[in-house]
């Protein structure tokens, strides 16, 4: 008996890379996008209320898988609610649902059941970093010179990723999986002087008209820094092409290499997360990094830095008047 149930044991399929998970209740509704690769879960609610039961659901199946971090992307009158069950508002993404942001609550998955912030020396980092990238930003040619840049197919970008995930797991940086549901996905190849070549992708949905930008790998050069650079510019305008709203990204708060690229390439920094990114099997903080690609109303003006510094000013001051509130409200709880 036992040596059948090892053979069974030992026939079982593995399980996939990536999963959908269902919740249903008569009050809920919600799928959890499990990746068992970057250890991560997006959830996507479809129903608003019963957040205890969704928290729950949610903290269940992240510590039975090993999950690290979990994140949502929700309407702004949403997000109040998600913070009152232990999630952080931590970012926004502009032009997310296309003539709206998505505003960006995460929870780390662990022992202690508060949240996690995002900690003053991450903050500190994150600032020398960008400052630091900008620098070297102004001083990069545009167009970038002697880098080739072309449209791969998938089956060729993922079979590099595999490649580069099992046998060089140090340097591996974009996934290339499922972020959203029933999205798209374009991938391209750079190569230059004394480089190795280097896969991007973008996947993206037409309904909303956002994308996600990934990297597979990291550049540590300034040569693969210029590839890198002219792919991502590449890309933006392949996305604008399509009338895609926006663009965005998340990159380790130290990583002085990918902020040069993204600020390049015109993103700019519009949220911090905690343990937000893996770079090289290392978990670590993130910049969310953005761009607003096109205008969904049909105007040919972007918002410009000084409009759009305006609206995130808005959004931190809303964010210390609701922490300010939560430890009000705790307070008062514990003298009574």
């Amino acid at each position: 008996m036992a040596k059948a149930r090892g053979a069974a044991a030992a026939l079982k399929e593995p399980e996939p890379i990536t999963e959908e998970l269902h919740f249903r209740s008569d009050n809920a509704f919600l799928c959890l996008l499990l990746n068992r690769r970057t250890k991560a879960i997006r959830v996507i609610d479809f129903r608003a209320g019963a957040l205890p039961a969704k928290r729950l659901f949610i903290q269940s199946v992240a510590q039975r898988e090993g999950v690290q971090k979990v994140i949502l992307l929700v309407e702004k009158d949403e997000v109040s609610s998600w913070t009152r069950v232990g999630f952080v508002r931590e970012g926004t993404v502009p032009g997310f649902y296309k003539r709206s942001d998505g505003h960006l609550v995460g929870c780390v998955i662990g022992q202690r059941t508060a949240s996690v912030e995002v900690s003053d020396d991450a903050l500190k980092i994150a600032e020398r970093t960008i400052n630091a990238a900008k620098k070297l930003a102004d001083d990069i040619e545009d167009p970038v010179k002697s880098v080739t840049v072309k449209e791969t197919d998938k089956d060729s970008a993922l079979e590099a990723r595999d490649l580069l995930w099992a046998q060089h797991a140090g340097e591996a940086y974009g996934a290339f999986d499922d972020f959203g549901r029933d999205a798209a996905r374009i991938f391209i190849e750079v190569t230059g002087r004394r480089t190795k070549p280097n896969v991007l992708s973008a996947e993206f949905q037409d309904c909303f008209g956002h994308s996600l930008i990934e990297i597979l790998r990291a550049p540590k050069t300034d040569h693969e820094i210029h590839c890198v650079i002219a792919g991502l510019r590449w890309l933006n305008e392949h996305l604008k092409a399509k009338e895609i709203v926006s663009a965005f990204a998340f990159a380790p708060v130290d990583s002085l290499e990918l902020a040069t690229v993204f600020l390049a390439c015109g993103f700019r920094k519009t949220g911090l997360l905690a343990k937000g990114a893996l770079l090289g099997g290392r978990r670590s903080d993130a910049i969310l990094w953005t761009r607003k690609l096109a205008d969904p109303s049909g105007g040919s003006d972007l918002p410009t830095d000084e409009e759009e510094e305006d609206d995130d000013e808005e959004d931190e001051k809303e964010e210390k008047d609701e922490k300010e509130g939560k430890e009000g409200k705790e307070e008062k709880e514990e003298k009574e």
